[in-house]
Parts: structure tokens; C-alpha cells; sequence
């Protein structure tokens, strides 16, 4: 039978509860938008080639960017329709390439290959080619690996694949609303299957919990199951990274800055698994997402099914509320990019939607106020922590002199001194002894600046200071490498 194992947490971080805006335990299907953009470099690996030009009539789940000399996964259209362009964007600070589709309002749905219900009777390679094809192997921080170069590393290279749902961040996928009904069935299949392309591999199955009832009807399907441990850990902010999970669950210490799979391990999480038996069972290619419109300036928060590539604009429309000014971030709250151009589309990376309302208004004496509504790491007053919370984006006060409260080192999850790095980088100090320091263990969770009540940016100053001491020639390798024998090293750093 499977194994269920308990494991203690790490030392700092922080447990995130009451954020208003939670998602809600509902799936609404957006549709089909009428024109989609797709951008030929999303999830794990480099740039696609497009496999097709402006006037060329595709279909639905039809690849239409594929690469198979670099590490990559095929991108496909998520709607039928016309090729109206091709076209270079700024996206996320890189130039890449987008395909535009004109919907024909058919929605013809192009199945992969190897076609089969029983998906054991699949050969290892059909099993590998389909998943290749679908798209689904550029998920994950370091992508599934197969017979082609969809990872770093090869199959025979994967000792460990863990699978986790821990719910750390300050909004997440609700994972009852996730496995709802046939679904934990299908999880627990896409398992099965990620077992039969992985044999040689150790899978852990890391779940929150607090997840009691998720953790018992898992526990009874896998009860016969032998190669399965079902991890249970608490869910505190930032254990879901897999620089938190991999040191707790597997012993093992990280190569900061490089991949879990440069150490021959590969994490995913739950939604992927459904998208993996979506791919071999029902032979669907990788064209849409189950994410979620959180936080307080949504007027309501429901699970959204949205094609890939449909512009945020049209995905938040009509759930925006009007009467405030808004932010949106992507994925995370703490350290997710802010959505300004509503015009660019949803990729194969999102999870989360998150608004929150813009807040220019400086409160005096801010730290004196009782917080109601507001979060504080201090125990000094009184933050009634039972209460919802309401985010914004007001610092709540301007940056103020270091008082050496601790704070921010007792919530480092890697145990650096960060207001003692960002001293150095601020007086100009910044050389090779920050290395001793650990100043590239930063793994940019922004816990530090979260707790600070100087306000002050802590995170950016590390920041400031590896980016310093990368132009000396100082750089992550020095402290890494002589460490660790790790695995696909060169294609990753092409990749990054």
C-alpha cells in the first residue's frame, strides 16, 4: 500500500490565512474567444520554431510551433481558425514570437496520435511521443522529460518525481475544487502513467495537511499502490517551491539558483497530472488552464477553464470590479509579475489571476495603528490576525532606517541574514565576501521585505547586489558547482 508519511516544516517563512478574495469552489468554462495570441516561448524550455504561415487554416489542438533540436514542447492553437499573423512582442522582458489566430466559430478539435482509451497497451514510445506532442511536458519548473528534449535531463536520470498541492501561497487552487468528482480518479490514473514513463523513479506525493479529507480518499485509492509516499506537510509560504520540498522530503541539499531536474528530480503540480491523463486518455493537446481570479477587486472569485492564449482583458472583464483603481499580478502575490497590458494573452504558466486595489495614500504613524484589516509580523500590538485581511499595494509609510528588529532573518527560509546583505549593498561594500554570506541562496520569496517594518525593500537590494557581483565575475557557480555533480547543466543555462 502506499506510504503515508508526516514531516516537519522548515525553519522561518510564514503562514499566510483570511486574505479576502479567496477562490471559490466553483469551475466556469469562459468559452471560446474569437481571437487568440500565442506566444511560441511559454512553460519550460526555448523558443518554437512556427510550423505555420499568415493564411494558413488551423484547428483546434493543431501544433502549430515545434522544435525538436532544443529543449522545448510543441505549442498549438487553441481555437480553429485563420493564421492573421506572426508577429514579435515584448513579453516579460524578452522578445518573443506570437501566433495570431482568427477563430472560424467550429472549434474542431485535432486529437494526438496513439489514440487509445487503455492507455497501458501504449509502448513506452508512443507513451512518450504523445506526451511530447501534447504539449503538456513543458509544465513543471524543469519540464517532463522523454525520449526527445522536453527536459534537461533523460528518463533513466529522474531518481525522484514529487507531485505536490501543499498550498502555501496567500491564494491557491482549491484542490477539493480541483479533484472534484471523476477527477481524483483521473489524477490518481495520471500518476499511474507518469509511474509507467518514469519506472526507475521514487514518487512522492506531497499534500497540505490540514487536507483531511483529500489525504483519506487519496489514501483509499492508492491503498494497493507500492511505489507511491504520500507526504504530508504543513502549508507555510514559501514550502510549495521546490527549494523548501526537496531538502525536507528527500534529505537532499538544493543547488541554489539551478534546476531540481540538475540533481536528477522533477516536480509538478496536481493540475499538471490532470493535464498528463487528459493527454495519453483522452488524446486532448495542452489549449487551456484551470486558474483563478483572486483577491478583492474581483466581484466574485471563481475557478476559470480559459484557452491558452486568450487576452487578460477578456478574461477579467466581466469580474473586475469598477469602482476602484486595480493592480493585477500573475500567479503570486508575493513574487508574481504585474499584468499592465491587458491586450497580452494567458500562457501555459498561469495559475492564478490576482487584483488588488491601488493604494497611493500614506497613513502617519502607521505602525502605531492597531491593523485590523492589515497584516503585521510584530507581536508588539495588537493585529486581530482572525479578521479578513484586505491587501493593497501601499507600503503604508516610507522606507525608514534598519531598526534590527530580526524579523526578516527569522523568517528566511534559507537562513541568510538578508537586512545584513542589504546593509552591505546599500554602503557600496558589495564584494566576493557576500558569497560567504549566502547572498545567491536568495531564492526571492520577498518574505523579508513582507515582515520588514522599516519598509524596506529588502529583496531588491539582494538583488542589486549578485547582479554587482556577477559584473565582478563573482557568480552562482563558484558556490555551487565544486558541491554538486549536477546533471544537464549546459542545456540549462541555454535555457535560462
Amino acid at each position: 500500500m502506499s506510504i503515508l508519511k508526516h514531516y516537519r516544516t522548515f525553519k522561518g517563512g510564514y503562514k499566510f490565512f483570511n486574505f479576502t478574495g479567496q477562490p471559490q469552489d466553483i469551475i466556469i468554462d469562459l468559452g471560446v474567444p474569437k481571437v487568440i495570441f500565442i506566444p511560441l516561448r511559454q512553460g519550460f524550455g526555448v523558443e518554437v520554431k512556427p510550423v505555420v504561415k499568415v493564411g494558413d487554416q488551423v484547428k483546434t489542438g493543431q501544433i502549430i510551433g515545434r522544435d525538436d533540436e532544443n529543449v522545448s514542447s510543441p505549442v498549438h492553437s487553441s481555437i480553429s481558425g485563420k493564421v492573421k499573423e506572426i508577429v514579435k512582442k515584448n513579453y516579460f522582458g524578452r522578445e518573443v514570437t506570437f501566433i495570431v489566430v482568427e477563430g472560424d466559430g467550429k472549434d474542431e478539435l485535432e486529437k494526438l496520435p496513439f489514440s487509445e482509451k487503455n492507455w497501458e497497451k501504449l509502448t513506452e514510445e508512443e507513451l512518450e511521443t504523445k506526451l511530447y506532442l501534447s504539449g503538456v511536458t513543458s509544465l513543471g519548473p524543469s519540464g517532463i522529460p522523454t525520449r526527445y528534449r522536453s527536459s534537461v535531463i533523460g528518463l533513466k536520470e529522474v531518481e525522484n518525481l514529487i507531485i505536490h498541492g501543499l498550498g502555501s501561497e496567500p491564494y491557491n487552487i482549491c484542490l477539493k475544487t480541483l479533484l472534484k468528482g471523476k477527477n481524483i480518479f483521473y489524477f490518481i490514473e495520471g500518476l499511474k502513467i507518469l509511474k509507467k514513463l518514469l519506472p526507475n523513479a521514487k514518487i512522492y506525493l506531497c499534500l497540505n495537511s490540514e487536507e483531511k479529507r483529500i489525504i483519506e480518499e487519496i489514501g483509499k485509492l492508492t491503498s494497493d499502490i507500492q511505489w507511491l509516499e504520500i507526504s504530508l506537510l504543513e502549508s507555510k509560504y514559501p514550502q510549495g517551491y521546490d527549494e523548501m520540498l526537496i531538502p525536507i522530503v528527500l534529505g537532499k541539499k538544493f543547488p541554489y539558483g539551478y534546476s531540481a531536474a540538475n540533481i536528477g528530480i522533477i516536480s509538478l503540480n496536481i493540475s499538471a497530472v490532470l493535464h498528463v491523463y487528459e493527454a495519453i486518455v483522452d488524446g486532448k493537446p495542452l489549449i487551456d488552464r484551470i486558474i483563478t481570479l483572486s483577491g478583492p477587486c474581483f466581484k466574485e472569485n471563481p475557478h476559470i477553464k480559459v484557452r491558452i492564449g486568450t487576452p487578460i482583458g477578456e478574461i477579467v472583464k466581466d469580474y473586475l470590479k469598477s469602482e476602484v483603481k486595480v493592480r493585477l499580478i500573475m500567479n503570486s502575490l508575493m513574487r508574481g509579475y504585474e499584468l499592465k497590458d491587458y491586450s497580452l494573452p494567458m500562457d501555459r504558466t498561469y495559475t492564478h489571476i490576482i487584483a488588488i486595489p491601488e493604494n497611493t495614500e500614506r497613513k502617519l504613524f502607521s505602525f502605531l495603528r492597531l491593523g485590523l484589516h492589515s497584516y503585521s509580523y510584530s507581536s508588539c500590538f495588537l493585529t486581530f490576525n482572525k479578521l479578513e485581511k484586505y491587501p493593497d499595494t501601499n507600503i503604508h509609510g516610507e522606507e525608514r532606517p534598519c531598526i534590527s528588529c530580526g524579523y526578516c532573518e527569522e523568517v528566511c527560509p534559507v537562513r541568510i541574514i538578508p537586512h545584513l546583505l542589504s546593509k552591505i549593498v546599500v554602503k557600496h561594500l558589495v564584494n566576493e565576501k557576500l558569497m560567504h554570506y549566502g547572498i545567491f541562496n536568495c531564492i526571492e520569496c520577498n518574505l523579508c521585505s513582507f515582515v520588514c517594518p522599516s519598509k524596506i525593500p529588502i529583496t531588491k537590494y539582494i538583488k542589486e547586489g549578485q547582479e554587482k557581483l556577477i559584473i565582478q565575475g563573482c557568480d552562482r557557480s563558484r558556490c555551487i558547482l565544486p558541491y554538486f555533480n549536477l546533471k544537464g547543466l549546459e542545456e540549462y543555462q541555454g535555457i535560462k
